[in-house]
């Protein structure tokens, strides 16, 4: 049976802030933030994404590519804020980006693409085409 396609209005993709819970366990042995805690903490400003959402039918996404950038030294303590947002919508694939910040100050920009994938054909597919990204 072949199901009716229907329009939905444009979806702006939101901006979400995350603070994310900084566990002495995120440091290293030099007493800065490890690399793959902001990985971690990544995925949880992900998830608020998607949470942020608030659509009922939000497609599965697999991660294709990750890469960080450090600019600056993260210590335990430091007041960390998330921004995710997304930077790129392509056919069946999108591009967020995550910046942690410490009093607005850079400290490591994560870049992240995701591909919309169906669980049960396993493989990509068409992003939603009532998505947008912010002006």
């Amino acid at each position: 049976m072949m199901r009716a396609m229907t329009s939905k209005a444009p979806r702006v993709l939101p901006t979400v802030t995350t603070i994310p819970q900084v566990r002495f366990s995120d440091t290293d042995a030099l007493g800065h933030i490890s690399s793959m805690s902001y990985a971690a903490w990544a995925e949880v400003g992900r998830g608020d994404f998607f949470v942020s959402l608030g659509e009922s039918d939000i497609p599965w996404f697999v991660l294709v590519h990750l890469e960080l950038d450090f600019h600056a030294e993260g210590r335990f303590g430091d007041a960390f804020e998330l921004t995710t947002r997304v930077v790129s919508l392509g056919g069946k694939s999108m591009t967020l980006e995550h910046i942690v910040s410490v009093a607005g100050r850079t400290i490591c920009t994560i870049g992240v693409v995701m591909a919309c994938f169906d669980r049960e054909a396993r493989k990509a597919i068409a992003l939603p085409a009532h998505w947008r990204l912010a002006e």
